[in-house]
């Protein structure tokens, strides 16, 4: 019998209506699963998938056994899912213990679909991580002391920068990193993650803290916004209170309605930054006319220690010592600023050939934790490669670092 031969530009037409009537058996409790954590209705993931679609999917194309692959492979596309874990039928937990959105209810961030994938994917990260080190016997030991906002913001940052502050350096993205080693050094694991200009949805927050020793940044190029990010974050650690947010000390029309929680972590993150300069500010009855608006002294304090002049004429602002109409102007002026230096920037690396997109920053504990469970035969060097996003060509140099 004669085999039909089919061009390749039909296949590529018919591709999509070819998945359509392909059924895929699926364990419907693993679709159940990531309803409940993304915390989203039947109506609201079928809103998602007919965006835009001319052929409609209904609430029975996604209820039974078995999906039409095309729909099964949107729906993975919406929760960050490859086809064969809706094919796996262990079981998921729901409890508290397995995730925070079932621990908490609600955020400082109305969390965005690309938020909620990000920290669902840290989350696994951080629990196949227990598992290797488990598995190759690394002890982990999350060595910090917890405190409670009864506790004094500012005695508390003055404690911790004993442990977690990484020193005098100039170079912000150095001192990002070399906090993030002093961190490292008490069981505690921070994650960088970075997202391209080009892509099409972006998280609406800065950062989050897990239980108990996670905290994830979102990479700035402004570091010193990370840096602030960074030890807020540390404060959530300290607290043992787990959060989700968007990190802004500079979005004034939040700060009426920060929690407890927020309102202590930021305090803590300032005067952790700060260390003795903050005695400086505290000593400053009034920023105005007659003190020239404290130009000169913010823009020295502001390169010492790694926190913006903007976020020093905030907590001025935080702290009654500068009028509404004055701190406008002045973060008028300090934004076109930036704005020119961003130009200036774009039009640099616009004349480059070839900008590269920065690389996240690894944290030594991550790195140790792939190192052992390499040597201890758990994962291979493709899965060690993978998970630390390093080329196979530097495997080597990356596995004895």
């Amino acid at each position: 019998m004669q085999r039909k031969i089919v061009p390749k530009h039909l296949h590529q037409n018919n591709n999509s209506s070819i998945e359509a009537d392909m059924k895929v058996e699926i364990n419907k409790k693993r679709l159940e699963y990531l309803l409940a954590l993304y915390k989203m209705s039947v109506d609201d993931l079928l809103s998602l998938l007919n965006k835009g679609r001319k052929r409609i999917t209904g609430a029975a194309d996604i209820s039974g056994d078995s999906i039409d692959l095309g729909v099964l492979k949107r729906i993975g596309e919406i929760f960050d899912k490859e086809v064969s874990f809706f094919q796996d039928y262990s079981k998921l937990s729901t409890n508290a213990s397995s995730s925070i959105f079932f621990r908490k209810t609600s955020f400082g961030t109305e969390l965005n679909l690309e938020s909620i994938r990000t920290v669902n994917r840290f989350e696994s990260l951080k629990n196949a991580l227990d598992a290797y080190n488990k598995l190759s016997q690394l002890d982990v030991k999350f060595d910090i002391e917890h405190y409670t906002l009864q506790d004094d913001p500012k005695t508390v940052a003055v404690r911790a920068r004993d442990f977690f502050y990484p020193g005098e350096t100039v170079n912000h993205r150095q001192f990002l990193v070399k906090m993030i080693e002093k961190i490292a050094d008490h069981g505690i694991f921070v994650f960088e993650y970075i997202e391209t200009w080009n892509k099409k949805e972006k998280t609406n927050i800065d950062g989050f803290y897990l239980k108990p020793n996670v905290i994830v940044l979102k990479h700035h190029k402004h570091y010193k916004r990370e840096i602030f990010t960074l030890a807020h974050e540390l404060g959530h650690c300290l607290l043992g209170i787990e959060e989700v947010e968007s990190v802004d000390m500079m979005d004034i029309s939040a700060q009426t309605s920060y929690s407890d929680v927020e309102r202590w972590c930021n305090d803590f993150a300032y005067q952790f930054i700060m260390g003795q300069e903050a005695e400086t500010l505290a000593n400053i009855a009034c920023v105005d006319s007659r003190n020239d608006y404290c130009i000169d002294l913010f823009k020295a304090i502001s390169a010492r220690t790694h926190i913006s002049r903007l976020a020093l004429y905030t907590r001025m602002y935080i702290d009654r010592k500068i009028s509404y109409s004055s701190y406008s102007n002045v973060k008028s002026e300090l934004a076109e600023e930036y704005r020119r230096r961003e130009e200036q920037e774009k039009l640099k690396n616009s004349e480059k050939r070839g900008g590269r997109t920065p690389k996240p920053i690894i944290s030594p504990l991550f790195l140790k934790t792939m190192q052992y469970a390499y040597f201890n035969g758990v994962v291979n060097e493709t899965t060690f490669c993978s998970r630390l996003n390093v080329k196979p060509a530097n495997f080597e140099r990356e596995l004895w670092r």
